[in-house]
């Protein structure tokens, strides 16, 4: 049991830590692309708990639809933070510096969620082939 959450795959996990990771750097990219923007407050999302919310499927929010071929859509409950330390004259909180660090890092996570992931798959696909002979 990981964090209140059942017994979960390793791809639930991964797939997971990676939609997190994507939502992560849409934050920070807007966080970026608002630094010059008189009096934004800069966002940041908690990982951790929106990692948690999203596996145990809380706060998703389904889209209603009025037709019955309409694709749903379901917007993953994450934790977001504003997080207010002035820093300029215009009264922005953003530091450029800082978030393009947070973007390597969530770049880094990403990638090393891929990478297992691909591993996984590519494993899955040995013993498929294994199976054949």
């Amino acid at each position: 049991m990981v964090n209140g959450i059942g017994k979960i795959s390793a791809e639930t996990m991964l797939i997971s830590a990676m939609k997190v990771a994507e939502i992560n750097h849409r934050y920070i990219a807007n966080n970026i692309a608002n630094a010059d923007t008189p009096g934004y407050t800069q966002r940041e999302l908690d990982f951790q708990k929106s990692l948690n919310a999203v596996l145990q499927g809380r706060g998703g929010i389904v889209l209603r639809t009025n037709h019955p071929r309409h694709i749903q859509i379901e917007k993953e409950g994450v934790v977001v933070e504003k997080k207010r330390n002035v820093l300029k004259n215009d009264f922005n909180s953003v530091d450029v510096d800082e978030q393009i660090a947070k973007l390597t890092e969530n770049t880094g996570k990403a990638t090393v969620y891929t990478a297992l992931l691909a591993k996984k798959f590519s494993q899955l696909t040995t013993i498929i082939n294994d199976l054949k002979r």
